[in-house]
């Protein structure tokens, strides 16, 4: 029998956006906004770390983890966004469909928060 792993996952993005962290965090944690970033992951809460950001388990399509980082700077935050773990099967495409769905629907929030209309 040969071993066979199963595919990686390794995302990673950081965003500026001109509002406080918790102005991000408020705006990430609207009703439904989160599960419309991350379809097909099923998330467990590690640790709330307020206006710091959020920690997650994963399973569903990747089981590892999720990490949104929210890091004041002058002017603003900036997010940033980890997923790490293996894919349950399928293409390698969840990583590509991700990363667009992630900094699309960041960029709405982002340019919601700065005043801006798509």
């Amino acid at each position: 029998m040969r071993w066979r792993s199963l595919p990686v996952v390794d995302v990673v993005d950081e965003t500026f956006v001109r509002a406080a962290p918790l102005s991000v965090r408020s705006a990430l944690e609207e009703p439904g906004v989160l599960d419309g970033l991350w379809p097909g992951l099923e998330r467990e809460l590690v640790q709330d770390r307020g206006a710091k950001g959020v920690r997650w388990r994963t399973g569903g399509e990747v089981t590892g983890r999720l990490e949104i980082w929210l890091e004041e700077v002058p002017g603003g935050t900036i997010v940033h966004h980890f997923v790490h773990g293996t894919q349950s099967g399928g293409p390698r495409a969840w990583e590509r469909v991700h990363r667009r769905r992630w900094k699309s629907g960041l960029h709405d929030i982002k340019d919601r928060l700065e005043g801006r209309t798509r």
